[in-house]
């Protein structure tokens, strides 16, 4: 038990990861690098927007010498990996749109793995099971990870409805009351002015 532990933790060494928040202003472009020391690293990319607007950014991932590996338009939030087979800096690029004028808070995450994995990790050596294990451990804990974000974006979102749809069921409730009260104003005047003009023409 202590030995897998020891591999769990030596795994999730050689992985260099980073998880940000950050507010982006409107019609504002900001991006993140990340560095590729050898070829065939991992590069995990998430991405989702918490607040602002309608919770959606545009975004594009670019490689050395600006090769576009991934571009996307009012996206809420995004999942990528893929295979880093240039050296070089990683770019990782959002950008609120012409069409928004609100800020918006991203929370994103990338990761370079380190370790490059077989392609079949079966054909390994018994030696290697308990590495394997971890492996597998270390990949259903992201998931779980990515999981948690995910509802924790949901919710975000769900809140901000939430909180949207009663701030205009208040403002419909006042306006509706203030009409009311409007026409009760009015009514009265118009009696009282009929009564005054009888009472003129007596």
């Amino acid at each position: 038990m202590l030995k897998n532990l020891v591999l769990l933790l030596a795994f999730l060494a050689v992985a260099n990861a980073v998880t940000l928040r950050k507010w982006i202003a409107s019609h504002e472009k900001t991006c993140f690098y990340t560095q590729v020391t050898a070829p065939g690293q991992k590069v995990s990319f998430y991405f989702a927007v918490h607040q602002g607007g309608n919770f959606d950014i545009d975004f594009e991932v670019e490689g050395p010498n600006n090769r576009q590996l991934f571009k996307g338009e009012a996206e809420r939030q995004g999942d990528y990996v893929f295979t880093a087979n240039q050296l070089g800096e990683y770019a990782f690029c959002f950008k609120n749109g012409l069409a928004s004028f609100a800020d918006k808070q991203v929370e994103f995450d990338i990761s370079v793995e380190n370790e490059v994995r077989p392609e079949d990790i079966a054909k390994r050596s018994k030696r290697d099971e308990a590495m394997n294990s971890v492996v597998t451990i270390a990949s259903d804990l992201s998931q779980i990870t990515k999981f948690m974000k995910y509802f924790r974006t949901r919710e975000n979102r769900n809140f901000a409805t939430v909180s949207s749809t009663e701030s205009r069921v208040w403002w419909f409730s006042a306006m509706q009351s203030l009409s009311v009260v409007l026409v009760a104003v009015i009514q009265v005047y118009a009696i009282r002015a009929l009564f005054t003009a009888k009472r003129s023409r007596l």
